[in-house]
């Protein structure tokens, strides 16, 4: 049986909207009610008006204000992190919360703003605003961007540009104005108690063309690097976080945390460490390619917004200090892990570096170290890769020139470093980022794992490794898909075990 639709009077549904500003406002209403509960709702209020800015009966985030809120989970020794971090994270909540009009934002963070911009960083929408992309990749990084996705992250962290009007509009420079119109829609009937078949049309809405166009293809904007370095380290403290390893253990390595950043900025410049911006180009090719799991520690950042917690008194908190006092304390993580030691190359950093490139439910969290020494003994080295099926990685670090680098590969469980299947990783922390992956069914182009005493070849699509045991020192060369080559003297080698599942803390969640 069909469904059959009958007219009722219009005052059973809200007015079809019919101009931008309704449209906006409409827009973060639905999604308020329809990816947060009333409970979370109400959570979130609590925690703005304890950290916002009033001024002539307006109450709003400012940057400072988010610092504060963002401080409250993280150690003194790492507050300036945060601050500096706080302005392009202003930014990218500003422009979300103002969707679809991002790239013309809402001159402050407001409640409603704020709230429609977590939802939206965060993806608490479960992926239903913009879609995602299902294929190979997707199983070994789940969270990763899509390519809307990443189009809209980019433009949220870009500085605003003016309004700018395009006298020859397509669809898909409308795409985001389509997309909060089927938000605002979604359910726009209503059924029968009786008779479930018979459905009762709402208002009927103007086309997309009505509104003003949201410039939804814009790219040619850029985020400054001084805006976005602070931003990618402060990813790099949090991306453990999941794993139970929290900020706190990252204080005493600061100095390491700064080297880790720089060779991940590198990721987003191509190379040109002399650029003074990310362009769209470099930041989609690094979200796809290289590092997607680079964002992964956001809801460690914003989770207190929403994760909601029983509050240790009857009223709210009363003032700032109090509100950051009680935030630190609830969300204390509840699962702390033993800190993974040092190895000869292995350290936090370098975990949370290398964590940004590896499949995503890796249980990285708990290395155990199968060989390590200063020399290459290849004969040790191939045992320890051979001898075991559980998840491996192999690191090298020594200098190129007088520039430290380190290489390395990621073996799978019931992998074969003889014939790197998916999702094998061949990857370099330094002096740039770098990562080449084996997600999809495609065959290695070169043979793998030559049989050669003194030399270990590891080959993946078109990037090789070849370490070589020397006389007096041994050497790694590195060869990879766009041409380059780099000559490594090698002054230390690992060999590290991975077992057991990944542990997953949801304090922030």
């Amino acid at each position: 049986m069909g469904q059959v639709a009958t007219k009722v009077p219009q005052t059973e549904f809200l007015p079809a909207v019919q101009t931008r500003e309704e449209l906006q406002q409409r827009f973060r209403w639905r999604l308020s009610r329809l990816f947060m509960s009333e409970t979370q709702n109400e959570w979130f209020q609590t925690i703005f008006h304890a950290f916002c800015t009033e001024s002539d009966s307006a109450k709003f985030w400012t940057v400072s204000d988010l610092g504060e809120f963002m401080t409250s989970t993280f150690p003194s020794e790492l507050a300036f992190c945060v601050a500096e971090a706080a302005p392009i994270l202003h930014r990218c909540l500003l422009r979300l919360g103002s969707f679809p009009y991002h790239n013309d934002p809402h001159p402050t963070l407001s409640l409603d703003v704020l709230r429609t911009g977590m939802i939206i960083l965060l993806r608490l929408d479960r992926d239903n605003l913009l879609d995602p992309e299902i294929d190979e990749a997707s199983l070994v990084f789940p969270d990763r961007l899509s390519t809307q996705q990443q189009l809209l992250l980019f433009q949220s962290m870009t500085e605003p540009q003016g309004t700018f009007v395009n006298p020859s509009r397509s669809a898909a420079d409308d795409h985001h104005v389509g997309k909060a119109l089927e938000i605002i829609t979604y359910g726009n009937f209503k059924r029968n108690a009786r008779f479930p078949t018979a459905v009762t049309q709402g208002p009927k809405y103007p086309p997309v063309e009505h509104f003003p166009s949201s410039n939804s293809t814009l790219t040619t904007g850029s985020i400054p690097v001084e805006d976005f370095r602070p931003l990618l380290r402060l990813m790099l403290l949090t991306q453990l976080y999941v794993a139970g390893i929290d900020p706190d253990n990252f204080t005493s390595l600061l100095s390491e945390i700064e080297a880790a950043t720089d060779c991940l900025l590198t990721t987003f410049l191509n190379g040109e460490e002399s650029s003074s911006a990310v362009s769209f180009t470099t930041f989609s090719n690094a979200l796809r390619k290289l590092v997607p799991n680079v964002f992964l520690g956001l809801p460690r950042l914003l989770g207190p917004l929403h994760s909601v917690k029983t509050f240790p008194s009857a009223t709210p908190p009363s003032s700032l200090a109090e509100a950051q006092e009680m935030l630190k304390r609830l969300f204390t993580p509840s699962v702390k892990p033993q800190s993974p030691a040092d190895g000869l190359i292995m350290n936090l950093p370098v975990l949370s570096q290398l964590s940004m490139s590896l499949p995503q439910d890796f249980p990285i969290e708990a290395p155990e170290i199968l060989h390590a020494s200063r020399e290459v003994d290849m004969e040790h080295v191939k045992s320890h890769l051979t001898k075991t099926s559980k998840a491996r990685i192999l690191l090298v670090s020594g200098k190129t020139g007088q520039v430290p680098a380190i290489f390395g590969v990621y073996v799978p469980i019931g992998c074969s470093p003889a014939s790197l299947a998916k999702p094998s990783v061949i990857f370099q922390l330094a002096p740039i980022h770098r990562a080449i992956h084996q997600t999809g069914d495609l065959v290695p182009s070169k043979e793998s794992f030559v049989e050669d005493s003194s030399c270990l070849t590891l080959a993946l699509g078109d990037a090789t490794l070849v370490l070589t045991q020397g006389s007096i020192k041994g050497s790694l060369n590195a060869q990879f898909d766009d041409g380059t080559s780099q000559e490594v003297v090698v002054d230390a080698i690992e060999v590290l075990s991975f077992e057991g599942r990944f542990v997953c803390v949801n304090t922030f969640r």
